[in-house]
């Protein structure tokens, strides 16, 4: 059998959509895999794929563009579409291959956001679990499912002779601000003084957020590595400190423990590390959370939901190393 999955973009969530491929690989099923540039090199030397096909963006964007695709996109036996959006949808029809497409629970998880509903939604959504439910057409159930990359040893190791010996990984970037934790710097701090080091990871970009100069021994490798650079530093790590947000779970998936921070959105919507993944921390307020995707400004303009001790985050994440080791 063969199959084509398809997962566009972010960065995150075509991380977490390779938890389909081991079981897909198990399965002795020929796996082809489609995304934007540059998030193919997620999938550089792996195994489980046997071709990953990038377009850009911006080359994907009218209807014409979309068809003329589909006719490269012939002799497949299924279609798993893990992105569920318009563009995919029209990919899917015109490649005329059976499409299996993941469900989003979009109206669940709005619902979620209005403190009326949110009493009547009990069962808690994995997106991972969601990602591998669509493996169930094809007769193959999955059991603890996790995102993975696939790094080589020569990669890790590359990476492994500039770090420090101790280190933590701090993810400082979000999409958006009410989903950036402010007090990073203060957490660096206390790891320095227990005489860890630490490494902020991230775009350019992110930098933009920071509200603070970090202490002069943090080391900032912020828009100066590549994706699979940063999987390489963070494998290296002892855990992770990251926001809701893509550092999160590129330390899922190269099994470093990691310390998720909710704001603005809420693990509810499926993006929480399982328990053997890392731990997450919420306020868990009444006005928490106030959108899908941590976009709109704070009602309250007091961002309160962020407001949590650094101290708290520290002892968090040293507990979860001390646990791992």
């Amino acid at each position: 059998m063969r199959v084509l999955v398809l997962r566009f973009s972010s960065l995150g969530d075509i991380i977490l959509s390779s938890s389909v491929l081991t079981p897909l690989f198990e399965k002795g099923i020929e796996v082809d895999f489609l995304t934007f540039k540059p998030f193919d090199q997620l999938f550089k030397n792996d195994y489980r794929v046997k071709n990953v096909i990038a377009v850009q963006k911006s080359h994907l964007k009218t209807l014409k563009e979309i068809k003329n695709l589909s006719k490269e996109l012939r002799d497949y036996d299924y279609i798993i579409d893990l992105h569920s959006n318009l563009r995919s949808t029209l990919l899917g029809f015109f490649t005329e291959a059976p499409v299996i497409r993941y469900r989003k629970n979009s109206i669940k998880r709005r619902l979620f956001i209005k403190p009326f509903f949110r009493k009547f939604i009990k069962e808690k959504f994995n997106v991972v679990e969601g990602y591998c439910k669509t493996l169930e057409s094809l007769g193959i159930k999955t059991e603890k499912p996790r995102p993975e990359i696939i790094l080589t040893e020569e990669e890790i190791k590359r990476v492994k002779k500039t770090l420090p010996d101790e280190f933590i990984v701090i993810g400082t970037g979000a999409r958006y601000k009410n989903k950036v934790y402010p007090y990073f710097p203060e957490v660096s701090s206390y790891f320095l003084d227990s005489g860890i080091d630490v490494i902020l990871i991230g775009t350019e970009d992110d930098k933009a957020f920071d509200r603070k100069k970090y202490p002069e021994k943090v080391i900032d490798l912020r828009g100066k590595l590549s994706i699979r650079e940063s999987l390489s530093v963070i494998k290296n790590a002892k855990a992770t400190i990251s926001n809701d947000s893509a550092v999160a779970h590129m330390s899922r998936a190269v099994k470093t423990p990691v310390v998720v921070i909710y704001g603005a959105t809420h693990p509810y919507f499926g993006f929480y590390p399982f328990e053997d993944e890392g731990i997450y921390i919420s306020k868990n307020l009444k006005c928490q959370p106030c959108d899908l995707h941590g976009k709109k400004e704070c009602k309250l303009e007091s961002s309160e939901c962020l407001d949590i001790e650094p101290y708290t985050v520290f002892s968090k994440a040293l507990n979860l190393i001390k646990k791992s080791l």
